[in-house]
């Protein structure tokens, strides 16, 4: 009987941030929004000559014949993304899946799903197994990252970033807040307080999110050479906060006497108090890529 396995390059898609774009546009708009931008990825993906696995709600899981038919479907995506007025984020990776009823299984398609998840808005990741496949014009287009830690993996897997056409480094400019909030008034609540430069953001359930970069748009805005255009985001999940790396520096923890702890492409909760370094080390508090944090119950 022959065998069911056979070598793909698999792309997993989504829209980034769905859940904060039914609520800034509503649900019925949103929903729309959604399904129109999903058929349009289902074109580009069939007119690079790949096929639609799936669907996964706001996203896409698509599989090539080749690595170069996957990087060029998902720079077209990334090309066409500011029609809707969203981003999408794009994983890519190589490897031996096993074809079954409208899905595929295997290790590789978990790797797929898991360079997706940490790359951030607009950004297309691969492994290093899709790269070292590519033609030498679109090799030229990508640009190596660190070795990121896998859930079920014994050693790391190298990531680059793939440029799209209008990828590009932004220019710096001066650092803005994007949020301020107090603690609503009665009742116990987890806080998170960050510091920068003299302004203050109380994160909690009012306020669970805040992105960080020298992006504009970023809800702490940072001017610092060492810091990325969308560098991470803090979430307030289930009662604890959440820092995820989506830089190309890292970003360093440093919480009292202890050594840093370096995070590349990965998360890890922020506990007690202590100062995060966006793109190096943080020494002090008033380095321009350095913020303050303190957790408490109030």
């Amino acid at each position: 009987m022959p065998s069911l396995e056979k070598p793909l390059a698999l792309m997993f898609v989504d829209i980034a941030d769905s859940t904060m774009l039914y609520e800034r546009i509503g649900n019925v708009t949103a929903a729309a929004l959604t399904q129109r931008v999903l058929a349009h990825l289902r074109q580009l993906v069939e007119g690079s000559g790949g096929g639609v696995i799936k669907s996964l709600g706001d996203g896409l899981l698509a599989a090539f014949a080749t690595g170069d038919q996957g990087v060029r479907a998902a720079c077209t995506m990334i090309d066409i993304q500011e029609r809707y007025d969203l981003r999408l984020r794009v994983g890519l990776h190589y490897g031996t899946v096993v074809e079954g009823l409208g899905d595929l299984y295997g290790d590789a398609c978990n790797v797929a799903a898991r360079v997706q998840q940490i790359a951030r808005p607009g950004e297309i990741l691969a492994t290093a197994a899709l790269v070292d496949g590519l033609s030498a014009e679109l090799r030229d287009r990508t640009k190596p990252l660190s070795n990121v830690a896998m859930k079920g993996k014994t050693a790391p897997i190298r990531v680059h970033q793939i440029l799209s056409d209008k990828d590009g480094d932004d220019s710096i400019d001066s650092t803005t807040l994007g949020f301020l909030m107090a603690s609503p008034s009665g009742g116990t609540m987890l806080t998170l307080h960050l510091s920068y430069r003299g302004h203050a953001i109380t994160m909690n359930r009012s306020l669970p999110r805040v992105t960080i970069g020298r992006e504009e748009s970023s809800g702490l805005r940072i001017a610092s050479p060492q810091t990325s255009r969308q560098h991470a985001v803090i979430d307030f999940s289930r009662e604890s906060f959440l820092l995820t790396d989506h830089s190309t520096n890292g970003t360093f923890i440093r919480s009292g006497g202890s050594p840093p702890v370096v995070l590349r492409r990965d998360s890890t909760k922020l506990v007690g108090r202590g100062l995060i370094g966006f793109g190096a080390e943080a020494l002090n508090e008033g380095q321009d890529h350095v913020i303050a944090f303190r957790g408490e119950l109030a």
